[in-house]
């Protein structure tokens, strides 16, 4: 009897109902039905860096090449309709975060306190390690897990999880594995710029996709001190906002505003009701009251910021509670 062959490459033709089946933790996954052929793709990508910046240009790659673990596939760049590069593509990221979350349950107190707040500021590029962590059983561990994931917010719901391993979407299937490339020649109207693997987070050639995401502002992002969302929008964006919650300050006698803000207290900056949840896009751009609701049209381009209208001095340390903010972003139409 021949033994069995092992592919070790080769090259799939996306067309038509052409899928494939397979679990995700196998390494490749797939939608559970066949999608419709493959549209045209749009002149332009959008390109998401992990720190949020936002380029608007065309790749040089004429493919993509995806190891897994049954070969390497090769995909069309033209057949791409979303590339996310995951966790483990940055290993000195992946490699922080695991020694992180193993600190949580240090014997020194001083260095479970210093990867708490490590990993407060990770944020969301630790939620699926913290998610193991949140059943641990060590007691302490557990207890900071979960904390940190009750500051992080719908992040799951939001579809706002960085995968652990890179993802290749097309028309008909995902693949998972790892890309095969180390930096990424972006045309863009500011020229050529290159983007090295570990700081793209997506790249999407399909339509513009709404961004949706909760954001926890604290009672210490008074509006001198605005917290920085993270999400770029561009004008004409659809912005739509929903928030909730109480923040109080000891300054103001312990009341608990809600993003409405109170007359009780007159106006921050002769302009908004004290407490009230405040934006802006850029750190230099003009504020406007966001409250419980909002739903305009951006202005201008630039990252969202958040915060309290409350004075500044000891407000901002005796601050305490936080809104919890729904954000969501409809890209304008071309």
């Amino acid at each position: 009897m021949m033994p069995r062959m092992k592919p070790t490459s080769f090259s799939i033709l996306l067309a038509g109902a052409i899928w494939v089946a397979g679990p995700d933790a196998a390494g490749a996954t797939a939608s559970s039905r066949p999608s419709a052929a493959p549209s045209k793709r749009p002149e332009a990508a959008q390109f998401t860096l992990r720190d949020g910046t936002q380029i608007v240009g065309n790749t040089e790659l004429k493919q993509i090449d995806v190891v897994t673990v049954y070969g390497t596939l090769t995909v069309p760049i033209s057949d791409v309709v979303k590339l996310r590069i995951g966790k483990k593509s940055d290993r000195e990221l992946k490699g922080k975060i695991d020694k992180c979350v193993s600190d949580l349950g240090s014997k020194d107190f001083a260095a479970r306190d210093a990867a708490t707040v490590e990993l407060a500021k990770l944020g969301k590029l630790a939620y699926t390690e913290l998610r193991k962590a949140s059943f641990s059983d060590d007691l302490e561990v557990r207890e900071r897990a979960n904390k940190l994931l009750e500051e992080l917010g719908n992040v799951e719901e939001d579809g706002d999880v960085p995968p652990e391993e890179d993802e290749v979407t097309t028309p008909t299937f995902t693949i998972v594995g790892a890309v095969k490339f180390d930096t990424l020649s972006i045309n863009s109207k500011f020229g050529v710029l290159k983007v090295a693997k570990k700081d793209l987070a997506v790249m999407s050639q399909g339509e513009p996709e709404a961004v949706v995401r909760t954001v926890a502002v604290p009672a210490r992002a008074t509006a001198n001190k605005m917290l920085a969302t993270g999400i770029r929008v561009k004008r004409g964006d659809r912005l739509i906002i929903n928030a909730s919650g109480t923040v109080s300050y000891r300054d103001y006698g312990g009341t608990q505003f809600t993003p409405e803000g109170s007359s009780n207290y007159g106006t921050w900056n002769e302009n908004f009701l004290v407490g009230s949840l405040l934006g802006r896009v850029t750190q230099t751009g003009p504020m406007f009251k966001v409250g419980e609701r909002y739903n305009e049209k951006v202005e201008s381009d630039g990252e969202l910021y958040l915060g309290v209208a409350a004075r500044d001095g000891r407000s901002s340390t005796d601050g305490s509670g936080e809104f919890k903010v729904r954000i969501q972003v409809q890209p304008a139409k071309p």
